[in-house]
């Protein structure tokens, strides 16, 4: 039995030791600590080399955005949603699945899956809304590269390892340390990118934000977690001009390799439409009345009449809206457009209106829109330039009577009704995919705008979609309400 004296000089020696070896512990955790500008990214590669050996991914993420111009009423911003899971595969390049799932005001709510493999890249509609049964046949050459991008600016630790590859590959990259803020500052002029301007937390390395200067975005990492030896941000907050979102990663693992069976088109899809660029189609849809195709995925028409020519929808840039304006002039070089219509004020339908206006075309649109756009920042420097016309509910102009029904997805939102020819021009309040699938899931905003046709007893031929289906029949938007209603009369009817 050891006395208690021996015991005492025995702990004191083992605490002498303990002591010692701390002393030693800290002198070179000091010495780690003290980090410059010509050894940090030594120190970033050294810090996050297992990312470094991330072949294979799969990371699933959802966010909450906020935006004035795509919110049911412009000044006051709502939430819109959406749910992304990727699968990529870095080591064998261009392999990769995406599907989205996105919410939107008045209740609209699209899915689709996209995948690359190889040189081939298709994206389909998981519930028919958007694209009915066709597959979109993509390019191939930047889906690859623009996929790693996105997820690049969210994934931290990614964007740590394009920052390290990017200096490997040529970018100019400046470093800045500041020990007593415990804070290092990364500028990097990529030759792809621009310049991206990264803020670390020293101690412990972590990355903070990262600035792209080319568009405007500023992301900020927090909540950093250790998931399946992998530590990240887990909570991202982006920031631009316009627009603000919170991302909630909740997964992000590593994967040896990508099913093959998800990078195929199921079963029951098809055909595969091509969406390269094509040429402005004009058709002769009824007497003085035009229909512009291949406005990307949109559609314009334009009324001729003694007084000019009556545009509606604007695209959503100033050079589609050049394109669209052009094509218009050669086919009536004698005619003069003079207004252009827009159905409400989200920034996808009034972004090209700007070229009209430098034209001196007088902007067609509700009172509520016309505040919009007003206060919307791309045309904050020549908003002077704008000429407006209001019109009311159920007023005529020009033979096109004009309806603001309410609906749930854009406060003021119209459309256009040619009572002589008994066609509709609309934006959002009905989407039908091209090929006239009728699709399982029908939005508020939908019906409640077939309730307000119906309740009008207005007379139809035909309905223009400003997207995607420039030619919807009553028949096929009342199959549609009929299906989802009696759907929703069914689950009415289970639940109670």
């Amino acid at each position: 039995m050891v006395s208690i004296f021996k015991r005492a000089k025995y702990i004191t020696k083992l605490q002498k030791s303990i002591l010692c070896l701390s002393l030693i512990i800290t002198a070179a955790s000091s010495n780690a600590q003290k980090v410059t500008t010509e050894n940090f990214l030594s120190t970033l590669t050294s810090h996050y080399q297992s990312t470094n050996m991330i072949n294979n991914f799969s990371i699933d993420y959802q966010s909450k955005g906020a935006s004035g111009p795509q919110s049911y009423e412009h000044n006051k911003p709502t939430n819109s949603q959406s749910h992304k899971i990727v699968d990529v595969d870095v080591k064998d390049k261009n392999y990769f699945l995406h599907n989205t799932r996105s919410g939107f005001p008045g209740g609209f709510v699209f899915e689709t899956k996209e995948y690359q493999k190889g040189k081939t890249r298709h994206r389909y509609d998981v519930n028919g809304v958007l694209y009915g049964k066709q597959v979109l046949a993509l390019d191939p050459k930047f889906g690859f590269q623009n996929k790693v991008d996105e997820i690049n600016e969210v994934l931290d630790v990614f964007a740590i390892k394009s920052l390290l590859e990017g200096k490997m590959n040529g970018d100019m990259v400046k470093t800045r340390i500041d020990n007593m803020s415990n804070e290092a500052v990364v500028e990097q002029n990529s030759m792809r990118l621009g310049k991206l301007t990264y803020k670390f937390k020293l101690t412990p390395l972590k990355l903070v934000s990262l600035y792209n200067e080319k568009n405007g975005q500023l992301f900020n990492y927090s909540q950093h977690v250790n998931r399946n030896g992998i530590e990240y941000a887990s909570r991202v907050a982006l920031k631009e001009s316009h627009y603000q979102s919170k991302i909630l990663i909740t997964s992000f693992t590593k994967k040896m390799s990508i099913n093959a069976n998800k990078l195929t088109i199921p079963m029951g899809y098809g055909p595969i439409v091509e969406t390269g660029k094509k040429a402005l189609k004009t058709e002769m849809i009824a007497k003085d009345l035009y229909l512009i195709s291949n406005v990307r995925d949109r559609y314009v028409a334009f009324k001729v009449d003694d007084t000019g020519i009556m545009v509606f929808g604007a695209p959503s840039s100033d050079a589609m809206s050049e394109k669209v304006i052009s094509h218009i002039n050669k086919q009536f070089p004698m005619k003069r457009i003079n207004t252009v219509y827009i159905t409400h004020h989200h920034s996808d339908h009034i972004g090209g209106l700007n070229a009209y206006a430098q034209k001196g075309v007088t902007i067609l649109a509700d009172q509520h829109s016309i505040a919009a756009i007003k206060d919307y920042e791309r045309f904050a420097d020549n908003i002077t330039d704008f000429t407006f016309r209001a019109f009311e509910h159920k007023e005529m102009i020009n033979g096109v009577r004009f309806y603001i029904p309410e609906n749930s997805h854009a406060k003021g939102q119209s459309f256009a009704y040619f009572e002589q020819s008994k066609i509709i021009y609309e934006g959002d309040l009905l989407e039908i995919p091209f090929d006239n699938t009728i699709a399982t899931y029908m939005s508020a905003v939908e019906k409640q705008f077939v309730e307000f046709v119906r309740m009008e007893n207005l007379n139809i031929k035909r309905i223009i979609g400003h997207h995607r289906n420039g030619n919807i029949s009553p028949e096929v938007m009342n199959a549609y309400y009929d299906a989802n209603v009696d759907v929703d009369a069914m689950h009415t009817m289970v639940n109670e």
